[in-house]
C-alpha cells in the first residue's frame, strides 16, 4: 500500500488520515454540507473575485433574506468566510483552499474520462467518428435546484416542486387543491395533461398562478400526434425546444416544467447537458438515481407544453384566492363542460366504472379498472379531504367552515373506500394474477356507487361553504 497519496509537503500518511476521519466524522461532515448547497458553493464563487456586500448577494442568488443570513452563518461558522465589515464579506484564506481543492478535483475528474474515453475508443476503433470526436462538456445547471415532490399527478408534483424552489411554503396538497386538479373525475383510466379540455387548462393554470407567480407557457400541437416518439417535423419543434428551455436556463437561471419525460407526462427541468434535458422526476421520489433525457426522447400524446415562473407585480389576496378555488372545486367535481366530449366527467364518471365491472369482459376489466384507476383517485380523493381540512382550519370562525369540514369529512370517506378498492383491483398487478369473480365485481360495485354518493356529499357542502364564505 502507498504511504502516501500525492508528493506535497502537506501529505498525509493513510494511517494519519483514518486516524483524522475516524476522530472527526461530525465535524468533517459540516464542512461537507457547507460546500455541498448550490447556494453557498455561488455564494464562495462570488466571494473569489473581491469581498461582496449582503445587498449584491440578494440580489443575484434570489432567496430570502433570511435563507441568505442562514447560509452566512454556516460559512462562516465554518471559517470559509468572514465579514470584513458592516453587511460586507469576504472568503478566507481556508475558503479559498477548500474552492482550490474542489475545483483541481473536479477538473481531474473530467480528465479522467476523457482518458477512459479515449482508451475505449481505441479499443473499439470501428465505433462512428462522431463518437471519436473529442466532445466538449456543456452544461448548466441551475442554483436553486428543484426536486420532484410527491404524489400521483406530474403536473402538481412537478409545480409544488419548484414553487418550493422559489421560496413557496406550499406543498402539493395545497398546490392541488388551489389548481383545483384534484376534485376532477372522469371516467378516463388516468387524468393526462391530452385529456383535459382547453377550459379546464385554463382553469388549471388561474389556480396555479393564484400564489403570485405567473406562467410563462409556450404549447404547440404536434404535427404527428398518433405515435409517441417524436419524428420528422415533430423532432424539429424538440430541437427548438430544447434550445429555448436553455436559453430560459442561462438568462434566469430558474427551473422550467416540461411535459413528456418518462411518458406523456411533465418533469422539472433543472439545466441541460449537451443535447439533453437533467430533470427531477418521479425518480426522486422512488429513490432511483435520474438520467438526462436527451431532446428527442421526449413521450407525448398530441401536443408540446413547457413553462416557467416569473413573479406577478399584482398581490394576490390570500382571502379571495381561497374562495376561488372553491368555485374552482365545484365546477371541476361536478364536470360542468371541462372534458373532452368523448370522456364522461364528475360523479356520472363512476357510472361509467359501475357498467364496466357489470357487464365488462375479464380483460376489459383489468385494463380499465386494474390498471391505476384505484390508486390515482385514491390519491385525489386524500389530497382533496386534506386540502378542505386545512382550509376549515384556516377560516375556523367563519360560515364556510363546517361545511368545508363535512366535504373533507365526504372525501375522506371516498378515500377509504377507494383503498379497499385498489387492495381488490391493484395497480399493475399481472393479467394472469387476476381473479375477476363475480363476488369481487359485485363488491367492487357497491364501493363505486358509495364513493359516488359521497362525491355528491362533498359537493353539495363545498356549495354551501361558497354560497356563506365570509373572511
Amino acid at each position: 500500500m502507498l504511504e502516501k497519496i500525492t508528493k506535497s509537503d502537506d501529505d498525509l500518511t493513510i494511517e494519519k488520515i483514518t486516524s483524522i476521519l475516524s476522530e472527526s466524522f461530525e465535524e468533517i461532515t459540516d464542512l461537507l454540507k457547507a460546500i455541498a448547497s448550490p447556494k453557498r458553493l455561488s455564494i464562495l464563487n462570488f466571494l473569489l473575485k473581491k469581498p461582496r456586500n449582503f445587498s449584491f448577494l440578494l440580489v443575484n442568488l434570489t432567496i430570502k433574506r433570511t435563507t441568505l443570513v442562514h447560509h452566512l452563518d454556516f460559512l462562516m461558522n465554518m471559517n470559509l468566510i468572514e465579514r470584513e465589515d458592516w453587511g460586507r464579506y469576504k472568503i478566507t484564506f481556508t475558503g479559498l483552499k477548500i474552492i482550490t481543492a474542489i475545483t483541481n478535483t473536479y477538473q481531474n475528474l473530467i480528465l479522467e474520462r476523457q482518458k477512459e474515453q479515449k482508451e475505449m475508443i481505441e479499443k473499439y476503433n470501428q465505433w462512428p467518428q462522431f463518437y471519436k470526436n473529442t466532445r466538449v462538456l456543456n452544461e448548466h445547471i441551475i442554483s436553486n435546484y428543484a426536486h420532484y415532490q410527491g404524489g400521483w399527478n406530474s403536473y402538481i408534483s412537478s409545480v409544488s416542486g419548484v414553487l418550493a424552489s422559489l421560496g413557496e411554503s406550499h406543498d402539493y396538497i395545497f398546490v392541488s387543491g388551489r389548481s383545483g386538479y384534484c376534485f376532477i373525475v372522469t371516467d378516463s383510466r388516468l387524468i393526462t395533461a391530452s385529456i383535459l379540455s382547453k377550459n379546464a387548462w385554463e382553469e388549471i393554470y388561474l389556480g396555479t398562478e393564484s400564489f403570485g407567480w405567473k406562467m410563462n407557457l409556450w404549447k404547440r400541437k404536434r404535427k404527428y400526434s398518433g405515435v409517441w416518439q417524436l419524428e420528422n417535423e415533430d423532432y424539429d419543434t424538440g430541437l427548438n425546444i430544447f434550445n429555448q428551455i436553455c436559453k430560459i436556463i442561462d438568462e434566469y437561471n430558474t427551473p422550467v416544467v416540461l411535459l413528456g419525460v418518462h411518458g406523456n407526462g411533465f418533469a422539472i427541468v433543472n439545466g441541460y447537458q449537451n443535447d439533453s434535458y437533467l430533470v427531477s422526476t418521479y425518480y426522486h421520489i422512488e429513490g432511483r438515481k435520474e438520467i438526462p433525457i436527451r431532446f428527442d426522447q421526449l413521450h407525448l400524446i398530441n401536443k408540446f407544453v413547457h413553462f416557467y415562473f416569473t413573479e406577478e407585480k399584482q398581490k394576490r389576496i390570500p382571502e379571495e384566492e381561497d374562495k376561488k378555488s372553491i368555485k374552482r372545486a365545484i365546477k371541476f367535481a361536478k364536470g360542468d363542460f371541462f372534458l373532452q366530449s368523448e370522456s364522461t366527467s364528475g360523479p356520472e364518471a363512476y357510472d361509467k366504472w359501475i357498467n364496466v365491472l357489470d357487464s365488462g369482459k375479464r380483460e376489459h376489466v383489468i385494463n380499465f379498472i386494474g390498471e391505476n384507476l384505484g390508486q390515482y383517485y385514491y390519491d385525489a380523493k386524500n389530497v382533496a379531504s386534506e386540502y378542505l381540512e386545512r382550509l376549515s382550519r384556516i377560516y375556523k370562525e367563519t360560515p364556510q367552515s363546517k361545511f368545508l369540514k363535512f366535504a373533507s369529512e365526504s372525501y375522506q370517506k371516498a378515500k377509504m373506500r377507494l383503498e379497499h378498492f385498489n387492495i381488490m383491483f391493484p395497480h399493475l398487478q399481472q393479467k394472469k394474477d387476476y381473479n375477476i369473480t363475480l363476488e369481487k365485481r359485485k363488491k367492487g360495485i357497491d364501493i363505486l356507487q358509495k364513493v359516488k354518493k359521497n362525491e355528491l356529499e362533498a359537493i353539495n357542502n363545498l356549495e354551501k361553504a361558497y354560497e356563506n364564505w365570509k373572511y
